[in-house]
């Protein structure tokens, strides 16, 4: 993740180095010789968050919901702004065109290639169960996010096969949306578990539980201070594109830290001394 931000962050520096000013947003560096970097690092990601087996079930599903976010937000581009800062590498006018044309089909192959892995799953966790080999039980936190997860998947897919036009024009916003509501859930349920811990089981589980809430309560401060700043003067200028890199740079810390404190123990359920919390 950590390569994928520099990768991101060396892009549009190259790209402000030609052009007499900074984006509004880093979406809008789609339209940039930055294109490629934000396309592929949207891409990794999104199959980084899918792939990757979260420490808990909730975080796992928002993880999930994070990827598939990401994956759209890449194939399914904002159109151009009018307050595009102008560069000499800048995509074409007629570029716009052909990334219209080309929205649908890539959702489509996005979808299949979901659609098949989760019946690979399913199809092993079915043969698992004939075997006596059910599979484990999900917390109620794990259940309750796993339905919000389905009931998304549904109502977009509801939306891509009977209202493409709406799904072309509204996608990319509420994949960005879902993507941040992923990452500030995910770290507020993290600290709520870590300050459940067995302190005997876990190494500097108080220091850890202080870092993940200040985290925490910190994307959530950033995110109020956006929604307060669109609301009272509108996200002009460079609002947009500070907003996202400081969400995106917390969010970052988190995962450093927690990669810091599952290296040794990667199962939390082991730090409980009573059973997991809900949460979980």
């Amino acid at each position: 993740m950590v390569v994928l931000m520099v990768m991101v962050a060396a892009g549009v520096i190259i790209e402000k180095i030609s052009a007499p000013c900074w984006q509004s947003a880093i979406s809008t560096y789609y339209y940039t010789s930055a294109h490629s970097i934000v396309v592929a690092a949207l891409l990794a990601l999104g199959t980084l968050f899918i792939i990757y087996r979260g420490s808990t079930d909730t975080e796992d599903v928002l993880l999930t919901l994070a990827g598939v976010s990401a994956l759209t937000a890449a194939i399914v581009p904002q159109p151009r702004p009018m307050d595009l800062c102008p560069g000499p590498a800048n995509l074409p006018l007629d570029f716009d065109d052909t990334a219209k044309a080309a929205m649908l089909p890539n959702v489509w192959a996005v979808a299949i290639a979901l659609g098949l892995g989760y019946l690979l799953i399913w199809s092993v966790m079915l043969d698992q169960w004939r075997r006596g080999r059910p599979p484990r039980k999900r917390r109620p936190g794990g259940i309750v996010s796993l339905c919000v997860f389905w009931l998304i998947m549904v109502l977009g897919l509801i939306a891509l096969l009977f209202f493409p036009d709406t799904f072309k024009q509204y996608a990319h916003g509420a994949a960005a949306v879902l993507l941040l509501s992923s990452f500030i859930a995910t770290t507020f349920c993290t600290a709520y578990v870590v300050g459940r811990e067995d302190p005997s089981k876990s190494a500097h589980q108080r220091g850890y539980k202080r870092i993940y809430w200040g985290i925490a309560w910190l994307m959530l401060a950033t995110l109020i201070a956006v929604l307060w700043v669109h609301v009272s003067r509108g996200l002009g200028g460079h609002w947009g594109l500070l907003a996202e890199v400081a969400l995106i740079l917390e969010f970052a810390a988190y995962w450093v830290v927690q990669t810091i404190d599952l290296w040794r123990t990667p199962d939390r359920i082991m730090r409980f001394t009573k059973g997991p919390p809900p949460c979980l």
